[in-house]
């Protein structure tokens, strides 16, 4: 069995020999010119005279004739567009070649592309090649004249455009209505993480079209109730949906979202006061983690003799071996950071246990309570 590469060559073949059969058929061959009776050419009597009394005049070099305008591109033949019909109804699909140029690329419901992602997906295709086909749709215009339109896969064709091919396999589908158009390019943009306003306008577009939030979540495959929390965004003022944009990690979707559910988005005013204060707050953050210096990490591991140094110390300060008034004021420190919540009460009890001479014999001594 043919493989599916090879069944698009030899479709591509088809469909490149059959539009040459129909310019070939249009156009007049030179023999059946030159098998035009003589008598058709032959000059009227007038004519003759007067080529007679130029024939001295004939042998004087003629003027050149005008260059005649360079021919426009022409329209697809329709016998294409009837091959790849027939082909469709015949397959429910096919698999063809299509010159990048001639795909429209205006049906989508992303405005705007990441171009450092599509380097990357055009460095892959350029050592893998193309693993995914896009996918178009035949429409004809008023003309007559029919168009390639890419359903899914923009972001395929525009790295192919950034390497500079010539032509792109695609996969050509015939779609019933435009709503199963729609829900066909919601369901490829889902999977390459689409931005939230866009994939709102798209439900919003599926509601025009006579949908319910209900039957846009079983197409989707999400719930009915952040169908219409997405709709809710389209109401947002273009100012805060820029701003938006600008700022995707600071205004993303679950900020959007958490908006939404509260009810109506509020007015403009209000919200892009709202807006500016979080750019405020979050420059401001910025700026002071730039500035402030980073704190010494302490080492993973303590020199048990510095331990030992450390303790003796803190047992010659608190236990008043360096003055009564610089003990009691270091005790006041100390409880005064428990109090305050630094440490818990039980480190103040082991401190003292373990720092003041007499404190432990003093805890183990019964009070007079309990005698």
């Amino acid at each position: 069995m043919a493989s599916m590469r090879e069944m698009a060559k030899k479709n591509l073949d088809k469909m490149v020999k059959g539009a040459a059969r129909e310019v070939n058929t249009s156009r007049p061959s030179r023999e059946s010119q030159a098998a035009r009776p003589a008598a058709s050419k032959a000059p009227t009597a007038p004519a003759a005279s007067e080529a007679r009394r130029g024939a001295s005049a004939a042998e004087a070099p003629a003027p050149a004739p005008a260059p005649e305008p360079a021919p426009k591109p022409s329209a697809a033949p329709s016998s294409v567009f009837e091959q790849l019909q027939a082909q469709i109804e015949r397959n429910g699909k096919t698999i063809q070649k299509v010159p990048v140029e001639n795909i429209k690329l205006n049906e989508n419901i992303r405005e705007a592309y990441n171009q450092d992602h599509l380097k990357v997906l055009a460095e892959s295709m350029q050592k893998d090649g193309l693993i995914q086909f896009p996918t178009l749709c035949l429409k004809t215009g008023v003309n007559g004249e029919f168009s390639f339109v890419c359903k899914n896969g923009h972001r395929r064709i525009l790295a192919a455009k950034m390497l500079g091919w010539k032509t792109i396999e695609c996969v050509i589908l015939p779609f019933a209505s435009t709503r199963d158009e729609l829900y066909h390019t919601i369901a490829a943009n889902l999977r390459e993480d689409v931005f939230y306003l866009d994939l709102s306008q798209a439900y919003q577009q599926a509601n025009h079209l006579g949908e319910s939030d209900q039957a846009i979540a079983e197409r989707v495959g999400v719930n009915p109730r952040t169908v219409g929390w997405y709709r809710r965004l389209v109401t947002m003022a273009p100012e805060c949906q820029a701003l938006c944009r600008q700022h995707p990690d600071l205004f993303h979707a679950t900020w959007a979202i958490q908006l939404a559910r509260k009810g109506e988005l509020p007015p403009l005013a209000i919200l892009m006061k709202q807006m500016q204060f979080m750019l405020a707050r979050h420059q401001a953050q910025k700026d002071n983690t730039d500035q402030a210096p980073q704190p010494d990490r302490l080492p993973k591991t303590i020199d048990v003799e510095q331990q030992k140094e450390a303790r003796s110390s803190l047992k010659a300060l608190f236990s008043g071996a360096r003055g009564p008034a610089e003990a009691q004021q270091a005790w006041q420190l100390v409880e005064q950071l428990c109090i305050a919540g630094y440490f818990k009460p039980a480190l103040l009890n082991r401190m003292r246990r373990q720092l003041l001479p007499g404190a432990q014999k003093a805890s183990r001594r019964p009070s007079t309570i309990d005698s």
